[in-house]
């Protein structure tokens, strides 16, 4: 070891030396207080024998100054003192020494000593080693997190959850976060929404997050309904994820031409549909087991279909709202949740204010789990006019002149939406991409027209009220469950014009049909309306016939056009 000895005794300062020197060690002396100080700093010694009584500087401000000054390790020092009062010695301790000799030293003791603090010392360095190596591995993975987080954002983007309708918080424990927020617009104009939350916290929760946001951007872009998405998104975590590792699911969509929400919730706390004319608040509660759970065989989505305009919002959390807990171990719950929102029910930004309602409940208590709500008002949705200006651009590729046909019976229309592949057979042609929204509208309003009112036989003054709303989809639902007879046809015929293209599409159903000239004239004057209107909006030509078994829309596209909304 390197010693430092410092004392004003030359004659006990070389017997010391001697000693040390003599068991190996490397030894610097110093007759002064403030010697010792600069001899200390330049060349760093593993332990310090310092005199009490010094000139310029005593043993006291010297022991201080070394020890507010070390920078990580860890250098005892050790009093040389012949005082033998026991204010004196515990003052050798106070001041930062660690222990002390009387004089005249003994060798043995000496030793001894020294090779106790040795091991001390050793002892220190090893720890400091390890704490380094800890903090740069620590450094390490924090990078990795990073990057990975980023790449994990990418997958997993916030879609168009900066739209002016919604309100969100996400308050996560861990770089990577068990909760996950999901918004697209569908291609009929409206939004969709999830709030997901993994079981566990950090990276081995966030995981599953990046299948279930693959598969919810893909499908939801590609038109198809809530109860394919989740059984597919079932499908995927049931086959990924280790058992006990599942996902807590409330899913919506919100349709601005219909004016009615879907939506399901699979193991989340109850969602909140808040009516802020009438100050009503409808609780969603779950109604299904977490997704990842069921086999794909056992696994059933029945969403629930509200009135959902513009004095409606939807409010949904995750379970780290309501379990949040103060100092005295109190839960914050669901009444007082509710309580809040009826309290509040025409705040603007409800999301922001039980967040702080949530701060100032908990106070410093310790946040358990992530923190995440998103709230929803009625969107903005808009369909443009047919572009009728004249271009000169040739389409040439993929579905442009094909023609698509397709018969579904019975139990094949309750089980089976064909609007998502006949969208994507069309899309096949790059130049339709921009007129995805008015195409998948055109074939939703055929193909719905054509199950709900056609097969089915219901009738749209069914709607009327809340609960006529919700009973017209409760009817529809359990008429396409008993379906054994009956059939939609449908025929798509894509052509090439000289600027663009023409589709015509021929839908075909088994009912009874209805008086079309009384409900076309009903309607012609309210184009910008929903339904038969809509689609006179929207297409070239609209025709019917067979008393309205037979419908023929004919929409007429151009190629360049900007993309529609």
């Amino acid at each position: 070891m390197k010693i430092l000895i410092a004392d004003d005794n030359q004659v006990e300062r070389l017997i010391l030396s001697r000693v040390l020197i003599q068991e190996g060690h490397e030894v610097i002396q110093a007759e002064t207080g403030k010697q010792a100080i600069d001899l200390f700093f330049e060349h760093s010694p593993s332990l310090v024998f310092l005199d009490v009584l010094m000139p310029e500087l005593d043993g006291y401000d010297v022991a201080y100054k070394i020890k507010n000054n070390q920078q990580n390790l860890w250098v005892p020092i050790i009093f040389l003192t012949s005082l033998t009062d026991a204010y004196d010695l515990a003052k050798c301790i106070e001041c930062g020494g660690d222990d002390f000799v009387s004089k005249p030293v003994d060798r043995i003791i000496i030793k001894a000593k020294v090779n106790a603090f040795s091991r001390i010392s050793n002892l220190y360095e090893t720890i400091d080693n390890q704490r380094n190596q800890i903090q740069y591995h620590n450094d390490h993975l924090i990078q990795e997190q990073e990057a990975a987080k980023k790449i994990f954002n990418n997958i997993a983007h916030r879609g168009c959850l900066a739209s002016e309708n919604i309100n969100y918080h996400l308050s996560p424990m861990s770089i990577f976060n068990g909760d996950l927020l999901l918004a697209a617009e569908t291609p009929m104009g409206g939004m969709r929404l999830m709030l997901a939350d993994f079981t566990g916290h950090g990276l081995p929760a966030a995981i599953g997050a990046m299948p279930t946001s693959e598969i919810f951007y893909g499908m939801t872009k590609k038109g198809f309904a809530i109860p394919d998405v989740m059984t597919e998104m079932n499908a995927r975590l049931y086959s990924v994820l280790p058992r006990g590792i599942f996902c807590c699911v409330i899913i919506a969509d919100i349709d601005a031409i219909d004016e009615r929400i879907t939506i399901w919730n699979a193991g989340a706390p109850q969602a909140y549909i808040i009516d802020q004319s009438t100050s009503e608040v409808e609780q969603v509660q779950s109604r299904h087991l977490p997704i990842g759970v069921q086999t794909p065989q056992r696994f059933k989505v029945e969403p629930l279909v509200s009135r959902f305009s513009k004095q409606h919002k939807l409010l949904a959390i995750t379970d780290g709202i309501i379990e949040s807990v103060n100092q005295e171990s109190e839960m914050y719950g669901d009444e007082r949740m509710l309580e809040y929102i009826q309290a509040h029910i025409n705040e603007d930004n409800l999301c922001q204010g039980l967040i702080d309602q949530i701060i100032e409940f908990t106070g410093d208590a310790e946040q358990g789990d992530d923190l995440s709500l998103i709230e929803v008002k009625f969107p903005h949705h808009h369909v443009t006019q047919v572009n009728t200006t004249e271009n000169q651009s040739h389409a040439q590729t993929g579905t442009l002149d094909s023609n698509i046909s397709l018969c579904l019976r019975g139990k094949s229309l309750g089980k089976f939406d064909p609007i998502p592949m006949l969208l994507q057979t069309l899309l096949e042609c790059r130049e339709l991409t921009p007129h995805r929204s008015r195409i998948f509208t055109i074939l939703s309003e055929l193909y719905n027209n054509a199950v709900e009112h056609g097969v089915l036989g219901l009738d749209s003054k069914i709607k009327s009220g809340s609960e006529g709303f919700a009973n017209y989809y409760r009817m529809r639902t359990e008429g396409l469950l008993k379906l054994t007879e009956g059939f939609v046809a449908v025929e798509i015929d894509h052509t090439p014009l000289n600027n663009g293209g023409k589709i015509i599409f021929d839908f075909k159903d088994s009912g009874i049909g209805f008086d079309c000239e009384k409900v076309i004239k009903a309607g012609e004057k309210h184009y910008s309306g929903r339904g038969i209107p809509l689609l006179f909006n929207l297409c070239e030509s609209l025709e019917y016939f067979d008393k309205g078994r037979h419908v023929r829309a004919v929409y007429r596209w151009y190629a360049d056009e900007p993309e529609s909304t």
